[in-house]
């Protein structure tokens, strides 16, 4: 095993002369395995760790998309109270009717909930000009009157409730 051998040095010692142990090349199967062991457990929680943190990834897309849309109920209900010329409103059985001038020619609005949707009808003397979804995927949406206030109380189906007082 052990074996005489010159080395080769810099400097003014051109030649040492000693004993080495000649060591075998390579690894060994135990090394190997423990190297594939160990490489796959840090692969495993790696990949275990992305997919949690990707699915967390979508489901924060997808509460942000219905907060967007909860918003944008909001924002169209405001427009709707904003355009003028409402000579009465109505709540009653969780549905909301803005009933307009006659001298305007614009069209009556009712507002309510179905099936987990919020739907907003327009008629025109009592005819039905056009039905529009405003809302999908709700629980439901209640309409409470209290004196000169409406309460607009949209329940989604995670439990939260989003309130707009008009």
């Amino acid at each position: 095993m052990w074996k005489k051998s010159l080395l080769k040095v810099g400097g003014w010692m051109k030649y040492k002369i000693g004993y080495v142990f000649k060591k075998k090349r390579g690894f060994t199967i135990i090394e190997s395995l423990a190297y594939i062991f160990l490489t796959t457990m840090i692969l495993a929680s790696g990949i275990s760790l992305f997919t949690s943190m990707y699915r967390a990834y979508l489901e924060s897309i997808q509460l942000s998309i219905n907060y967007n849309n909860y918003q944008n109920f909001f924002i169209d209900l405001d427009n709707i109270i904003s355009e003028g010329g409402i000579k009465e409103i109505t709540v009653n059985n969780n549905q909301i009717k803005f009933l307009k001038n006659d001298e305007f020619n614009s069209m009556d609005k009712i507002i309510k909930s179905y099936e987990g949707k919020v739907f907003i009808k327009y008629t025109r003397n009592d005819v039905t000009q056009t039905i529009n979804t405003m809302l999908e995927d709700i629980d439901n949406l209640e309409i409470k009157g209290k004196g000169k206030l409406i309460y607009f109380i949209l329940h989604d189906k995670d439990g939260r409730e989003f309130i707009k007082c008009i």
